[in-house]
């Protein structure tokens, strides 16, 4: 049911999910589930998304309501048993301070995959930290593309999700550490 150019996109980030995991030794096989799966119902209205939201009794935030694909990742989240690829998924588009530190390898992959890139080329500097040898590479990655996004919305006027701010406060704080 998914569109090929949605379908494209995930096997592009599960293989830059895959490729980051092996290059930071971490656990392959779950980036890669919580890469298939970050996006499964992003092609979904979005009036269908806050009304399956709605229906779950899920809280929506302001933002959420405002940009309801924002709740894309929480509904796809749903059905997964494996509560850490759970929580990857569900946070896949802002991040969380709790994220397990594989669960990076997924959100910066599906950051920086070529097609987003080619749009957004600062995203490449990105990338470039991610494959940095580094135990710090992809939470720096991931703290720089939170930076490049925050201040892309508001240079836009757009809401920013307090979540994604909530992300980059702690990943700064575990850099200065």
């Amino acid at each position: 049911e998914l569109p090929a150019a949605m379908l494209g996109h995930i096997d592009r980030v599960v293989l830059i999910a895959r490729e980051l995991a092996t290059l930071h030794g971490l656990p392959v096989a779950r980036v890669a589930l919580a890469a298939q799966g970050h996006d499964l119902v992003r092609a979904v209205e979005p009036a269908e998304l806050l009304r399956r939201a709605e229906e779950r009794g899920m809280p929506i935030l302001p933002i959420e309501r405002e940009r309801p694909v924002l709740l894309h990742g929480p509904l796809g989240a749903i059905d997964v048993g494996d509560a850490e690829v759970l929580a990857a998924v569900h946070w896949h588009t802002t991040g969380h301070p709790r994220y397990p530190r594989w669960a990076w390898a997924m959100f910066v992959a599906d950051k920086v995959e070529p097609e987003k890139a080619g749009v957004w080329p600062a995203l490449d500097a990105v990338a470039a930290i991610a494959r940095r040898p580094r135990p710090t590479a992809l939470r720096d990655a991931a703290a720089a593309y939170l930076r490049l996004s925050l201040a892309r919305q508001r240079d836009r006027g757009e809401a920013r999700h307090p979540l994604a701010e909530q992300t980059l406060a702690h990943l700064e704080r575990e850099a200065s550490r």
